[in-house]
């Protein structure tokens, strides 16, 4: 045959193939590559003849001259044909020859990595590497590699296709005076690892990462460590974890694929953690959720998502300890991470271990988190809750913190790990050999105890650091094990666990309390020689005391006035607000913060009936009431005065029995008419709405007649669902009212909306007193519209009710949403529209926003407008899944009614913006929220400030500010 001859074809399939005498004169190469396909068991017999393999040029026809042919050699002239390799570091399986370049991606390919400079632009598609490295397919041909070539030789990578799957990295290669050698790779070359010519070179690859694949050897995974992480990627997690330990269990049978010490060392500390036990049905594939925390540590975090699934926290904290623990260390060893070896592993893991608490963390501002006051508590919680999510711990502590920054005191509760969570293992050298030998459990306890204590001097620096006027930190570490409350949903520590009928008053077994003092964080650096060596020593002089039955570093805390104060501003109790804050809460006193109309009334009642009952008589009794009255009318507490009149006249008739203290505060409040009429209608509506309208229309006007619930020139009552209401309410006021301080009165645009603006309203209420409306007045309201809204008879009506509702509640979303559907029930979608919308400008809660969108997107699509209610449908599910099977449901009707491609999820917010439709939450809401909560905790309003802080990570997420929300509570 011309281009060889061939023997023993069979139809369809390669055969042998002979190099004839003449392509042997005509200057055919043969090439045999020693030990190129080592044989995959280790078992085999050393006298069995082995295969020879190599490659041959000019033997058989080829699409180029030049082009190789890697062969196994089946005898002296006689070959096989396993696969064809071009001049572009490519090779492609066959078993014949080719007259033409394969038209399909390569089997095996060298992409040499670039620096994306002008040189290497346009020679192939370029893609960024596991390492970060950037690749472009095709190494360079000797010509390339001439006078322009890098100093330090071609660096690329080897790549592998394997049935149809995406490239897998398997090796590293330098190619540097023509010469190439393999680095990076689970493959052991052995002596054939460096000083490979180009054909030597893509033929062992071959050989070695495709054929012996195929022969039953081991797939060899991708290079390196990197592996670990692209596996990580995928989910669920408990099936991910066992299949990277099955890889690298698999490749360690094979004699010539040697995993990483780095990743063998993974392996083990998965197994250690018992991850061959977490399997269904006990442990459901899906139990466990894994979370890589970019922002900060950049480590990795296990939730547990399932509480009935049959995992303790140890073993969670375990598996998560192996996976940080092999992050660490890859960071550590950088590209010498493969080369590691198992004393090297061994070294690093006590080291990260021993150091974790000396890590140069300064208590920065936190960026992109609103900004208090530079001396405030919210900025020094904050710092302290950064360095929390920066530190990079092999092991994972949870902290609760608190800060009393006005009193110069901070406080940590630590869950730290216990023994069994130390490395069990440690790598010794001796005279007998080298291996590893399991740690003592003492010496495990003994290391357990000084990370907890490294890791509380790190937070008490922390703290210093934080703020000048924290003068004392109080430090308590309680390890992990049975008496530690359970994990929370999220898997984070949860302050209210079942487990105890009083979690507050839980104290929990202690290695250690400790209150540090400014003072001795000041001397002579002995904090940083502690963080550094051994901590016992400075912990014993600030008087700690180890082993504890119970801990509780909050209790000098706790026992002060003004952390009970805290908690209890704005509603039962009242004070000046910093100037620094007033602009941004809206208001200069803290009680024109309340939403509960009747929680500052039902203390001072209380008050009252715990003197009245001590009082020698009834003229002392009405004494008492008659000098509150005098406080309440000095407030213009309205509703005080009345409340006291009450009681007064009580007293007076005898009609009071004084010790009943009960009885006292209940003819202090009054009866709430409302929330009876509630109550009384809702049992109605269902036989008889009418009657139940009619219940619910008296109460209210009885209410606004006797109770006063009416606008006035002077006063104007309001209801609110939430302190974020409150304070956007309050901001308007403000704005409105600082302009008209500076001489320009605010007045009403010609081209005003139908429905008036937030600013609008405000406006309106600028020279009025405002007072609190109850929720039960407001909730009767909505209740009219909603058993109205279907009475075509009294549209009227529900439209009066539902513009009162709003009227009562501007800055909350639940009145535009009742008038909207109101208006939506009666084919005014036009009306419905603008009233949906002008809800979204104020709606800050998330179910309020899914709700109004909802319910917006039916008005826009039967008012002819259906790619903006399509939208409108998308951003509901987005926002929140209240309503999402409704919004899903009728979102497949309107596409089909009207044949639309489907909105992707990221354009949803650009077809809105298109569209003219309210993005809610608002720009201005985000800032309430953000400037908010930094400025009520700046305050001491904390109700108020977690409040906005939940809304606000709700929209805006940040580990950081969920620890500062933590230290709230």
């Amino acid at each position: 045959m011309g281009r060889g001859e061939e023997q023993g074809r069979s139809a369809g399939q390669g055969g042998t193939y002979t190099v004839s005498a003449a392509r042997s004169l005509l200057g055919a190469t043969r090439r045999v590559l020693p030990d190129a396909v080592p044989s995959p068991s280790a078992l085999a017999a050393a006298d069995a003849q082995a295969p020879v393999y190599g490659w041959i040029a000019g033997a058989c026809a080829a699409p180029s001259k030049g082009d190789r042919y890697v062969v196994e050699f089946t005898g002296r002239r006689e070959f096989r044909i396993l696969a064809y390799v071009d001049r572009f570091g490519r090779a492609f399986s066959t078993d014949r020859p080719l007259t033409a370049p394969p038209a399909r991606r390569p089997d095996l390919d060298f992409a040499r990595f670039v620096d994306e400079g002008p040189a290497d632009m346009g020679r192939g598609p370029a893609e960024t590497c596991a390492d970060g490295h950037t690749a472009v397919r095709g190494a360079r041909t000797d010509a390339e590699r001439g006078p322009g070539a890098r100093p330090d030789g071609e660096h690329g990578c080897v790549e592998v296709r394997t049935g149809g799957e995406d490239e897998r990295q398997v090796a590293r290669y330098l190619c540097k005076g023509g010469r190439y050698t393999f680095t990076d790779t689970w493959f052991d070359f052995g002596p054939h690892a460096a000083g490979l010519s180009y054909d030597d070179a893509l033929a062992r690859a071959y050989l070695a990462f495709v054929h012996r694949p195929r022969l039953g050897g081991a797939e060899v995974p991708e290079r390196g460590t990197a592996f670990v992480h692209e596996r990580l990627r995928e989910t669920p997690l408990l099936p991910v974890l066992r299949t990277i330990v099955d890889e690298v269990r698999s490749a360690e049978s094979d004699p010539v694929v040697q995993p990483p010490a780095l990743v063998r060392s993974l392996v083990r500390w998965l197994e250690e953690a018992g991850l061959d036990g977490l399997r269904p049905p006990a442990v459901p594939d899906e139990a466990l959720r894994l979370v890589r925390t970019a922002r900060y540590a950049n480590l990795y975090y296990i939730a547990q998502e399932d509480e009935d699934a049959a995992v303790d926290r140890r073993t969670v904290w375990a598996l998560e300890a192996a996976l940080n623990r092999f992050t660490l260390m890859e960071e550590a060893f950088g590209d010498r991470a493969t080369l590691a070896g198992d004393a090297d592993c061994a070294r690093w893991d006590a080291y990260l271990i021993e150091t974790a608490g000396a890590q140069a963390l300064g208590a920065e501002r936190l960026a992109g988190t609103p900004r208090g006051s530079d001396d405030g508590e919210w900025e020094a919680r904050c710092r302290l809750a950064g360095v929390l999510e920066r530190l990079k711990l092999p092991v994972r502590i949870e902290a609760q913190m608190q800060a009393n920054v006005a009193e110069g005191l901070a406080a940590f509760r630590l869950t730290v790990p216990d023994a069994a969570l130390m490395p069990a293992r440690r790598w010794v050298e001796g005279p007998a050999g080298a291996g590893w030998e399991d740690v003592p459990t003492a010496e495990r306890d003994a290391q357990a105890r000084r990370y907890a204590m490294h890791f509380g001097l790190a937070l008490a620096t922390a703290a210093f650091e934080a703020s000048p006027a924290i003068r004392r930190v109080d430090v308590a570490a309680c390890p992990l094990g049975d008496g530690a409350p359970p994990a929370a949903p999220d898997g984070r520590e949860n302050p209210a666990a079942p487990d105890a009928e009083f979690p507050a008053d839980r104290q929990e077994a202690a290695y250690y309390q400790v209150a540090l003092t400014r003072r001795a964080y000041e001397e002579s650096g002995c904090f940083r020689s502690s963080l550094e060596g051994d901590p016992a020593p400075l912990l014993a002089y600030c008087g700690a005391v180890c082993d504890l039955p119970g801990a509780d570093p909050f209790a000098l805390m706790q026992a002060l006035p003004s952390t009970a104060r805290r908690q209890e501003l704005p509603e039962l109790d009242d004070a000046p607000l910093p100037p620094a804050v007033r602009p941004v809460l809206g208001t200069d006193d803290a009680r024109d913060l309340r939403i509960a109309a009747e929680a500052r009334r039902r203390r001072v009642g209380e008050g009252l009936a715990d003197r009245i009952a001590r009082a020698g008589s009834a003229t002392e009794a009405i004494r008492i009431v008659r000098k509150e009255q005098h406080a309440a009318r000095t407030l213009g507490d309205d509703q005080g005065v009345s409340a006291c009149t009450r009681l007064m006249a009580a007293l007076a008739e005898g009609t009071l029995d004084t010790e009943d203290q009960n009885a006292a505060v209940t003819c202090f409040l009054g009866e709430d008419r409302c929330l009876a009429a509630l109550a009384r209608a809702r049992a109605l509506a269902p036989r008889d709405p009418a009657e139940a309208v009619a219940v619910l229309a008296d109460a209210v006007s009885e209410a606004a007649a006797l109770d006063g619930y009416t606008d006035g020139a002077m006063t104007a009552y309001r209801a609110f669902d939430s302190y974020a209401a409150r304070v956007r309410y309050s901001r308007a006021l403000w704005a409105v009212r600082q302009k008209g301080a500076g001489g320009s009165q605010p007045s009403a645009p010609s081209d005003a909306p139908a429905v008036p603006t937030l600013a609008a309203r405000a406006a309106a209420d600028a020279g009025r007193r405002i007072q609190l409306a109850p929720d039960s007045f407001f909730l009767c309201h909505l209740e009219i519209v909603t058993l109205l809204e279907r009475s075509f008879d009294r549209v009227d009506d529900a439209l009066r009710y539902g513009r009162r509702a709003i009227e009562l509640a501007p800055a909350s979303a639940g009145g535009y949403r009742q008038l909207g559907r109101a208006y939506m029930l009666v084919g005014d979608m036009d009306s419905a529209a603008a009233v949906l919308e002008a809800g979204l400008d104020v709606a800050a809660q998330p179910n309020d926003v899914a709700i109004a969108y909802y319910q917006l997107a039916y008005a826009l699509w039967k008012a002819g407008r259906p790619r903006a209610g399509a939208a409108c449908y998308l951003k509901s599910v987005m926002t929140s899944p209240v309503m999402a099977l409704q919004a899903v449901a009728e979102l497949k009707e309107l596409a089909a009614e009207h044949g639309m491609e489907p909105i992707e999820r990221d354009a949803v917010d650009d077809e809105l913006r298109s569209a003219g439709i309210v993005l809610a939450p608002t720009e201005e809401m985000l800032e309430t929220l953000d400037a908010g909560a930094a400025a009520a905790v700046d305050a001491g309003l904390f109700p108020i400030a977690r409040n906005l802080l939940s809304l606000r990570l709700h929209y805006r997420p940040d580990d950081a500010l969920v620890n500062v929300l933590k230290s709230l509570e």
